[in-house]
């Protein structure tokens, strides 16, 4: 080896045993960030839930180990709670999609007025949430509700039929409106799975006299595979920490039977004055949604990716 490539050799080792310091001090601010509104707070709430702190009287609180847990997995709201939120999330999970598909799929097609329609079936996603459920709420109403005066009109509930006077059609009238903000993502996330899907394979299926309904289950529903996958895990995560329409529509009432985990939170922690109980249901519903997380993502997103 000449001089010259023994300079160049050493100049190449300096060059990687040198540390770009540029994408670390980059980082830093993003990093700080999620400490300070993230990690923090999610360690504080874990300390919270092995002491009885109040919220008007933390200087006070003690020690008192599991008793928080073992409380909720014992007491008598455990079953109800958990019951709401698994009917909340699986059935605005359920029925955003399946309307969310039933709408992409009439949209895919070119018809007049399509732009029109587009338009028109995704405003209920801009519609801010307190509006959304203020204007629900109004159309529930036993006395003045536009959807009592139209089914007591055929007979199907009484004319003053109280929707929140039962958890079940309390979580009837939630899930009604949670899909009716929820569907427009959907929409938007499968129509653009479905205009990725090649023109040639429907052209190809014609030719073999496949019908619509062929169609649509052999070529559109396994084209859209990767996007329902991706999609199911983004509304059932979004179920899962809903709060706004919850809260806003019923409270969680009537006796806690339409109070998810998240409403149940606040319950504890703001109403109650029970600040630990609060951060334990707190803790186990984000541990709930990571288990599902990396679980889900485990079985169905990263062995999409490897196909």
């Amino acid at each position: 080896m000449t001089s010259r490539g023994r300079a160049e050799a050493r100049d190449l080792l300096k060059r990687r045993g040198r540390v770009n310091a540029t994408p670390y001090v980059l980082i830093l601010p993003s990093l700080a960030i999620i400490i300070a509104f993230l990690i923090i707070p999610i360690l504080q709430a874990v300390v919270l839930t092995f002491t009885n702190t109040s919220l008007l009287t933390r200087q006070n609180a003690r020690f008192i180990g599991l008793k928080n847990y073992i409380d909720f997995f014992t007491g008598s709201n455990f079953g109800r709670v958990f019951t709401a939120t698994f009917v909340y999330v699986v059935g605005g999970v359920t029925f955003t999609y399946v309307f969310g598909l039933f709408t992409a799929a009439i949209l895919h097609n070119n018809f007049v007025g399509r732009g029109l329609a587009r338009t028109l079936l995704i405003m209920p996603w801009v519609v801010p949430q307190v509006v959304l459920v203020i204007v629900w709420k109004w159309m529930f109403n036993p006395k003045y509700g536009v959807i009592n005066f139209l089914l007591s009109s055929i007979r199907l509930v009484p004319v003053d039929f109280s929707w929140f006077s039962s958890a079940t059609f309390g979580m009837a009238a939630i899930l009604i409106t949670t899909v009716w903000k929820q569907y427009p993502l959907a929409l938007l996330i499968l129509l653009a799975g479905m205009q990725s899907i090649s023109k040639e394979l429907y052209e190809a299926a014609s030719v073999d006299g496949a019908n619509p309904i062929q169609k649509f289950t052999r070529i559109t529903l396994p084209g859209l595979r990767y996007v329902t996958t991706v999609l199911v895990l983004l509304l059932t995560v979004w179920h899962f920490g809903n709060f706004v329409i919850v809260w806003l529509m019923t409270q969680g009432g009537p006796a806690n039977g339409t109070a998810t985990l998240t409403i149940f939170t606040y319950l504890n922690a703001f109403k109650f004055d029970k600040l630990g109980v609060g951060a334990t249901v707190g803790v186990i519903a984000l541990l709930i949604s990571l288990i599902f997380s990396a679980v889900y993502y485990r079985l169905f997103v990263r062995g999409l990716a490897v196909e």
